[in-house]
């Protein structure tokens, strides 16, 4: 008997219009837990070396994990998985909502696209059952349009949509794809992959209940974590304001964007503070499948100029700061309207925003012109240019077209690549946290397979009081002492490599880093009992953290495969640069040859070559990847 998954996974063969079903065991799904485990697993198996991301030989994985769809708090991500459109390495890309849950209780785990349809379709599944639709009248709809179009002619509102939008199907190689309008699989372009797949949505229904080992432990812990989990600080400020309080604080820390990394605060952020939002912007708290915490934020903009559609929901933290501060605009009512629009195409706000600054900041320098613009003046502070650049860069037109290919891309074009201002990493936009405010960040940002990512592992920040609920919640990994989050330690290089496997183990099991320790309010020992009575595994945290290993260690030796070295983990240069202002400011935090000293400390660890980044053998064998050292 299984338990928290059907063990089925659906092959979907574009090319010739053809379905088949892996079905797979309980080893292979302790040994990945499903998520980016199972994700990474086909890729480096059956993605070619060198295989262009646009081939029809690239795969795109929709995977659950063993934990999705749990009646439980937190419990409801999936992964998408492939070889990256903007970065050409191995790439994953989480979101929350309702798709994965519906998918398994359709009877499926993961979805494994493979080639290309000849025209636009989408992917109807039904209770066990799945059939290749014709989506030809829906390619360049908005995604809520597509949404309701494939309700229909599944004949039920409670089909949930995964989808690209138009940004995808135009290939912009930063385009995602969403659920239910507003959970996204953001960075690196996966959205894009699936538009030049020409799959325009996948919409699943089930009725099928996902099996559980023992519901009764799972629906108690599920009540008691619902009365209690806004007795913890993080977690009723997620209620309360889900992640818009972050700029507020963070300007305070001297660690918010603000014209393009050049200063870090405000010196006044009320006009973008939570309070402020909470009063212009929100109409409702919204959830996720199962969850109490309600962090995603409905919003209602009856404006003349700026209103939205309330069905795309509200901007978060990392799109006020992207489409907002970063570039020096401070009106709430705009950065809506500019998430709206992202929405509606499928595009990543954080991309889309630091393109368009690295734009900007080109224009102000003299790099660029209005001959290469359209005429278009490219200014800082411009909130109707922000909203124009978005669309033009959703439908390729004019200056748009450019902006679709990312700032990397940008930047050699227009000769700039060793610039302070090219913001990136692996060919990834820099999200909006300051690492010399962070230093792990930093780390993450270097070391991510994929480029540039703040989710890899919790903020130093959490971690800098002895006796506080997230230093006690990982002593259990071997964290036993508070960090000062702007050192370079081998401690903190240490820290980092553990904090990461445990949040790419909640990657891979489908659950929400908001509602587990370090950043949640349920602790490591409660997850773990929570994972058994799903399963009826007898789990141990050791056994977890290898999986989460084993997956990562797939995607560096896919990127070693594809050629990507050690030399590819620089942080931009302007991130070197002493604090512009707030908190030390003048200071220079670390010095370049520090971070890139622990860089090497890291790889040395994780049991990768220091120079290279190759996997040694004796770790592939450690983590039962024997099979993979024949493919390096």
């Amino acid at each position: 008997m299984r338990y928290g998954y059907t063990g089925k996974i659906l092959r979907v063969d574009l090319s010739n219009r053809k379905i088949t079903v892996d079905e797979k065991d309980e080893a292979f799904y302790r040994m990945h837990l499903g998520g980016r485990g199972i994700g990474y697993h086909y890729l480096l198996k059956e993605v070619p070396p060198l295989t262009d991301p646009f081939s029809p030989k690239n795969i795109l994985v929709l995977s659950t994990g063993v934990m999705t769809g749990a009646p439980l708090a937190a419990s409801c991500r999936f992964s998408a998985v492939g070889k990256s459109p903007l970065t050409k390495t191995a790439v994953e890309s989480e979101a929350a909502g309702f798709f994965g849950p519906e998918l398994k209780q359709a009877g499926f785990d993961a979805v494994v696209f493979r080639g290309k349809a000849k025209r636009p379709v989408y992917l109807k599944i039904i209770d066990g059952k799945a059939e290749i639709k014709n989506a030809e009248h829906l390619a360049v709809l908005g995604a809520k349009e597509v949404e309701d179009a494939i309700r229909g002619e599944m004949g039920s509102q409670k089909v949930r949509v995964a989808q690209t939008g138009l940004a995808g199907m135009n290939r912009v190689l930063f385009a995602n794809i969403t659920n239910n309008l507003g959970h996204f699989n953001g960075r690196c372009g996966l959205g894009a992959l699936m538009g030049d797949k020409n799959v325009r949505a996948v919409g699943a229904l089930g009725k099928e209940k996902i099996r559980l080992f023992n519901p009764e432990f799972i629906h108690q812990t599920a009540k008691n974590y619902a009365k209690t989990f806004r007795d913890n600080p993080m977690g009723d400020a997620l209620f309360v304001y889900g992640t818009t309080a972050f700029p507020a604080l963070l300007s305070a820390g001297g660690s918010l964007p603000v014209n393009n990394f050049r200063r870090s605060k405000l010196e006044d952020p009320s006009s973008v503070s939570g309070d402020h939002y909470n009063r212009l912007l929100l109409k409702k708290r919204k959830g996720c499948y199962a969850c109490p915490i309600r962090c995603k934020r409905g919003i209602a903009l009856d404006d003349p100029k700026y209103g939205v559609d309330s069905r795309y929901g509200g901007p978060e933290y990392e799109t006020i700061a992207a489409l907002g501060t970063n570039l020096n605009i401070l009106d709430l009512k705009a950065v809506a309207k500019g998430n709206e629009i992202c929405s509606r195409y499928c595009m990543d706000t954080i991309s889309a925003g630091m393109t368009i600054a690295f734009a900007c900041e080109c224009f102000e320098k003299g790099v660029i012109t209005k001959a290469d613009t359209g005429g278009l003046e490219l200014r800082f502070g411009d909130s109707d240019l922000m909203i124009q650049l978005l669309e033009m860069t959703a439908h390729r037109e004019g200056i748009g077209d450019l902006l679709a290919e990312g700032t990397a891309r940008l930047a050699e074009r227009w000769d700039v690549v060793d610039t302070e201002y090219n913001l990136s990493v692996k060919g990834l936009e820099i999200p909006m946290h300051d690492p010399r405010v962070k230093v792990s960040v930093g780390i993450g940002y270097a070391v991510c397979t994929y480029g540039a990512d703040h989710m890899t592992a919790p903020h130093d920040t959490y971690f800098t009081d002895e006796g506080s609920f997230a230093l006690e919640s990982v002593k259990p990994l071997g964290i036993y002492r508070a960090m000062n989050p702007t050192a370079i330690t081998t401690e903190k290089v240490r820290s980092y490599i553990l904090l990461e496997s445990l949040w790419r183990v909640m990657d891979a099991l489908g659950l929400c880093i908001f509602g587990f320790a370090p950043r949640g309010a349920m602790s490591l020992e409660l997850m773990v009992r929570c994972i058994n009575a799903v399963t009826g595994w007898n789990a141990s945290l050791f056994e977890l953290m290898k999986a989460g290993e084993r997956g990562t260690m797939m995607a560096r030796a896919f990127n070693h495969r594809e050629g990507f070295t050690i030399e590819k983990d620089l942080l931009p240069k302007r991130l070197f640069n002493p604090k512009p202002d707030g908190p030390n400011a003048g200071s220079k935090m670390f010095e370049e040859a520090d971070f890139n000293r622990s860089l090497e400390l890291f790889y040395e660890i994780i049991g990768c070559d220091p120079k290279t980044g190759r996997p040694h053998r004796g770790r592939l064998l450690e983590l039962d990847l024997e099979w993979v050292e024949a493919l390096l």
